[in-house]
């Protein structure tokens, strides 16, 4: 969804209520420029050189336009529901004006990629969504109250001014000893500096012999009573508490953009982008405050402001289970990756616009999942080994047991003398072929109970544990295997992630939790870029 000055309070509220549905919300912004001295970063660009470099930056460009996507896991069906939304930010208030002269750089290699990629400079200008800091915020606020309860700070009287204001004084103590005059004096004033001053200097002189009242092209001042002036002050008391809803909707109003950014910091759910150091750092500079001098202060800006996010580039480069994939890790590459045949049973998404923030969550969260299924393939297969090694010591110490009971003392691990009498074995069942285990059923099992494992051992007691144990054994109390369902062990076609119907809920089983150990080790680490160290820890102290 394109949101432009024209519809951006009309789409707020449904914009709201995606960010706080939502599991995760993926970014991606466009800016003016990015480099105020190009080239200047490499290999030996310290962290601190570089973030002062990427300080200055994001001070002095502007964001242009920003996609935010959130996602939803769906499990009627496993799939993720994205809600695009695409904003134009344009550095104008409601009312049509750039508070403190607002000035920002471009870069000509930067407006030439947005060129390229159809960025529609008309619409950036004409309809971007206007915006204010908490600054801006503050003061707009303060003046805006000053002027509903008629309080002004005092101004200086110019030269040009002087004399008119001093014959205009004049005028008005005339006015008031002559006792034939009207009970009102009406003075002109030919722009807002002179009627300021006239205001100013009736509340300095007369505070309560006269009261000012604007008219159309003049001002009116007439006398009042002290009685009148309490009852003048009570309305304007009741007018200022008439004023107030509607001077706060009009802040509300004027923020514009931030209240965005107010909802995403507010909501403590996972940011994601893709390089997004670089994201954050503009967007924290142009909507929320100034960056701060040291790079161990702006990471605890970021985490302040947003406690979780996680960066594509980041999880590419440091997952085990993506080592040994051949891939670019650009936008465009990690795209490719996630659309390759090792990702085949991944989770879809819904929606598919053109925005590079739906591009990064989807891309997130095909990664994920793929962690996800690695990481749970590897522990099934430890419980396998782990399972195995637990019956054979089992039926070792069953076997160990029967030869005390029968013969005294163990004196050592050797086999039974072959006079002994030993009961016939029960055949045994030769084990199954593997089965083919789903994703989603993987996961239920590691939930509800631990992957059972079908071996000799499981299958039929031993003799010397039925002679020993009137057949019962400690392996007795292992869960049997649960029964595939036919159609799975039937199907030629590999899935990754199937559906799972239990009777309590139904439905497709998420296929990752941002809460789990394993995916927590990738969040709040963004990549660095062209540098030796990296990454930027932001919990680290």
């Amino acid at each position: 969804m394109e949101i432009l000055r024209e519809n951006f309070q009309r789409e707020l509220p449904y914009i709201k209520e995606a960010i706080e549905e939502c599991e995760f919300i993926a970014i991606d912004a466009e800016f003016s420029g990015l480099h105020t001295e190009p080239n200047k970063r490499t290999q030996q660009t310290t962290l601190d050189e570089g973030y002062e470099e990427l300080r200055k930056s994001a001070t002095q460009f502007l964001t242009v336009q920003i996609g935010i996507t959130t996602f939803t896991f769906d499990p009627r069906n496993g799939t993720y529901l994205a809600k695009p939304f695409n904003f134009f930010i344009f550095p104008t208030t409601a009312a049509g004006y750039s508070p403190q002269g607002r000035c920002f750089l471009t870069e000509a290699s930067s407006l030439d990629f947005l060129a390229k990629n159809r960025f529609d400079f008309n619409k950036w200008v004409y309809q971007g969504v206007h915006y204010m800091t908490k600054a801006e915020e503050e003061t707009y606020s303060r003046e805006r109250t000053k002027m509903a309860n008629n309080d002004f700070d005092t101004i200086a009287v110019d030269a040009m001014n002087a004399q008119w204001i001093a014959d205009v004084i004049a005028s008005i103590n005339a006015w008031k000893v002559d006792g034939k005059a009207m009970n009102f004096i009406n003075i002109q004033t030919h722009n807002a500096y002179q009627r300021r001053l006239v205001y100013q200097e009736v509340r300095r002189l007369w505070p309560t012999e006269l009261q000012a009242r604007g008219q159309s092209g003049h001002i009116s001042i007439t006398k009042t009573t002290e009685k009148q002036l309490e009852i003048q002050q009570q309305q304007r008391h009741s007018d200022v508490q008439r004023k107030i809803v509607p001077e706060h909707r009009n802040v509300e109003n004027s923020i514009g953009f931030r209240a965005v950014i107010d909802l995403l910091a507010a909501c403590g759910k996972p940011i994601v982008g893709h390089n997004i150091v670089i994201d954050l750092a503009y967007i924290l500079a142009q909507f929320v405050g100034p960056l701060p001098p040291t790079i161990e202060e702006y990471k605890k800006m970021i985490h302040n402001t947003f406690p979780n996010v996680m960066d594509t580039k980041y999880v590419s480069y440091t997952a085990e289970a993506l080592r040994g994939m051949s891939y670019d890790s650009s936008l465009g590459g990690l795209e490719n990756l996630v659309g390759s045949v090792q990702f085949i049973g991944c989770p879809s998404i819904g929606k598919r616009p053109g925005y590079d923030s739906y591009i990064t969550g989807s891309i997130m969260i095909r990664m994920l999942a793929y962690i996800a299924r690695s990481d749970s393939s590897a522990q099934a297969s430890d419980l396998v080994e782990s399972r195995s090694k637990t019956a054979s010591e089992k039926k070792e110490k069953a076997e160990n047991v029967t030869r005390k009971r029968k013969n005294g003392p163990a004196k050592s691990p050797v086999s039974p003398p072959t006079s002994a009498s030993v009961a016939p074995a029960k055949p045994v069942e030769s084990a199954s072929a593997p089965k083919k285990f789903s994703y989603a059923d993987m996961v239920n099992r590691q939930k509800n109970a631990p992957l059972p494992v079908l071996s000799s051992s499981d299958a039929a007691p031993s003799a010397t544990q039925n002679a020993g144990t009137s057949g019962r054994s400690e392996d007795a109390n292992l869960p049997p295997v649960e029964q595939e369902n036919s159609s799975m062990e039937d199907s030629d076609e590999e899935s990754d992630y199937e559906v799972i119907v239990t009777p309590e809920t139904g439905g497709f089983v998420k296929p990752f939790s941002f809460q789990s150990p394993n995916l927590k080790r990738y969040q709040n680490i963004l990549h660095w870029g062209r540098s030796s160290h990296g990454c930027i820890n932001l919990t680290s102290s």
